[in-house]
Formats: structure tokens, C-alpha cells, sequence
């Protein structure tokens, strides 16, 4: 007989039970107070996941919240007042050209020589590149200020390479400017006296060594092409001969002309000077807006709670093998049960 007779038979026979056993089970109840099963008891796995899930995340978050807020005032006090004692210092007279040495005050009338800084060396070659960062009061006089400063370019021999200008509330302007080498101490005097100057830089490099090596150098091939140029001319010279000194005769000229073309290019920049100017209004230097507490507490929750999923993602990793495992042994203790059972029963 299989296991599935005997279920059928056992569904088909059904055992009544007796009288006496009925009034036994009846006297017992009465004896025994009525037991309510608890509310941990009454609660399923998937019962618990609902409610666990969300009360910990609303957890997650209320604490998150809390200490942002609390936290929020600390970074005020040690972010916001230093920030607002810097500026403060920076807008006193004496610290206004602290941060750069090299920058003079606005220049007056006559003051070229403290306002022009170094200049480039008589009778040599060099790079010279400067730049200003110049403030004027208001809009109206950047306006002004970035006409003059084209202006003054061209009147000193100059011309414009590029600008850039912007201008609502408040406003500011980048320009570079090519000047005469000869003239750029008159062109950073004149460019000075725009407005207060709160930055500048001054860098020089000597080209003459270099120019002087190209000098060489053309004057040595020139002298090649020439001895070249006298053996081709020699009669009764050999074809082969004739035309290995025709292939030395190109490459040498070819060579001569990228010297002089080189040479041409980095006379041509020591013959122009580069001034990088920056204008702004007084406005583009104001104090930053302090953020507000609920913005402070807002990032601070958002730091605090990717700490906290980066914890529980460790978490994860580190309990969720033994979960895994623990499933899997309690599936298989589960399924002997069922095939120990199915066995008594075929039995």
C-alpha cells in the first residue's frame, strides 16, 4: 500500500470521537483560562518586514535629521565668522596687497617708475609678458575702463588679440593685448590708472641667446650652400657626383629657411610684449551669502545618511553569507523533514 492510500483511506475512514472524551475536553477548558497568543507570535516573517523595513528607515532619517540641525550650528560658527573676519581684514588699507607683493597701489601722475614694475633689458631680446587685474567702482566706469584700455593699445603701436565683456548687476572684463616691447612700461602705467590694481604679475625671458644661435646657424648654412654651390659649378664633374651635392644643396637650403623663419618668429615676439588685463567692478568682490541653517542641515543629513548606507552596506557583506547559508540549511532541514515524513506515512 502506498502513501497515497493510505491518506485516502485515512480522509474516508473518519474518527469520531466519544462521549467521554468530549466531556473530558469540555471540563478542561473550563478549568483553564483561555490563552491569547502574544503579539510577537501573531506576527509572520513577511509581517515583520513590512513593519521593520519602514520604521527603520523613518529611524534612519529622524536621526539623520537631528544631528544636521545640531551640527548645523557648529559649521557656522567655525566656517562663517572666520570667512567674515577674512574679508574684513582684506578691506582694511593696510592688508590690501598682501596676498600679492608684487602688486603696487593705484598709481598718480608722474609715478611710472613704482607702477610699471621691472622692465625689459636695452639692447637684448626678451619675452615680456604682465598681468593686471585692475578694480573699478561701478559698471558705468568698467565700460569706460575696457574702452581706454583698447585705446591705449592701439595709440601705443599695439593691437588687440582678444576681449571679453560682461556686465548685469555686476560686471568684469579680460582682454590681451599685444604693445611694443620698448613702450609696455607707458602701457602698464597707462592701463594702472584705470582703477585700484589688486593684482600684478610681471614675467621676463631672455631670447637674444637664442636668436643668437639661429644667427649662427644661418650663417654657417649659407656658407655650406655656397661651397656646395662652387663645386656644382666646377666642369667636368661626374654625374653621380653632381647629383649627391644637389640632394646636400636642398636639404641645406631646406634647412636654412626653417632657421630664418624661427629666427623671424622669435624676433617677432620679443618685439611684441603680452598684457593679459583683467577688469572687474567692486561689487564681484563681495562676501559670498552665508548659507542657511536648513541648507547647512539639509547637507549635513545627506552626508550623515550615505554614511549610513555605506555602514550598512558593510553589513551586507559581512552577515549576508552566514544569511545565506543559514537559508540554505534550514530549506534542507525543511525538505528532510517532509521526506521523513512521506516515509512514516508510506510505512
Amino acid at each position: 500500500m502506498t502513501s497515497a492510500d493510505v491518506i485516502q483511506e485515512l480522509q474516508a475512514t473518519k474518527p469520531a470521537a466519544g462521549a467521554d472524551l468530549r466531556e473530558r475536553v469540555r471540563a478542561l477548558a473550563a478549568r483553564e483560562p483561555e490563552r491569547h497568543p502574544s503579539l510577537l507570535a501573531r506576527l509572520s516573517l513577511r509581517r515583520w518586514t513590512l513593519v521593520a523595513v519602514p520604521a527603520a528607515a523613518a529611524l534612519a532619517l529622524a536621526a539623520a535629521g537631528a544631528i544636521g540641525l545640531s551640527r548645523s550650528d557648529v559649521q557656522s560658527r567655525d566656517a562663517v565668522e572666520p570667512t567674515f573676519a577674512r574679508e574684513s581684514a582684506t578691506t582694511q588699507p593696510g592688508n590690501r596687497y598682501k596676498a600679492d607683493a608684487a602688486a603696487p597701489p593705484a598709481p598718480a601722475v608722474g609715478a611710472a617708475a613704482d607702477s610699471a614694475g621691472p622692465g625689459p633689458t636695452t639692447g637684448r631680446a626678451q619675452r615680456y609678458a604682465a598681468e593686471l587685474t585692475i578694480e573699478v567702482k561701478s559698471t558705468d566706469a568698467l565700460s569706460r575702463a575696457t574702452q581706454r584700455a583698447l585705446t591705449a593699445a592701439r595709440e601705443l603701436g599695439g593691437y588687440v588679440v582678444g576681449v571679453s565683456y560682461e556686465s548685469s548687476q555686476t560686471g568684469s572684463a579680460t582682454m590681451t593685448l599685444r604693445v611694443p616691447t620698448a613702450r609696455v612700461q607707458d602701457a602698464i602705467v597707462r592701463l594702472s590708472s584705470l582703477g585700484t590694481i589688486v593684482g600684478q604679475h610681471v614675467q621676463i625671458d631672455d631670447l637674444q641667446g637664442q636668436i643668437d644661435d639661429l644667427g649662427r646657424q644661418e650663417r654657417a648654412l649659407g656658407e655650406r650652400i655656397a661651397r656646395l654651390n662652387a663645386r656644382l659649378a666646377e666642369r667636368g664633374l661626374a654625374a653621380g657626383t653632381r647629383s649627391v651635392l644637389e640632394a646636400r644643396r636642398d636639404e641645406a637650403r631646406r634647412q636654412l629657411a626653417q632657421i630664418r623663419a624661427a629666427r623671424a618668429q622669435t624676433t617677432q615676439e620679443a618685439r611684441f610684449a603680452t598684457i593679459q588685463l583683467a577688469l572687474r567692478t567692486e561689487a564681484g568682490a563681495a562676501i559670498p551669502s552665508v548659507p542657511s541653517r536648513f541648507d547647512r542641515a539639509l547637507d549635513e543629513a545627506g552626508r550623515i545618511l550615505a554614511w549610513e548606507a555605506i555602514a550598512l552596506l558593510y553589513v551586507l557583506v559581512i552577515v549576508g553569507p552566514v544569511a545565506l547559508v543559514a537559508a540554505g540549511a534550514w530549506v534542507v532541514h525543511r525538505n528532510n523533514r517532509r521526506r521523513e515524513d512521506e516515509r512514516l506515512l508510506a510505512q
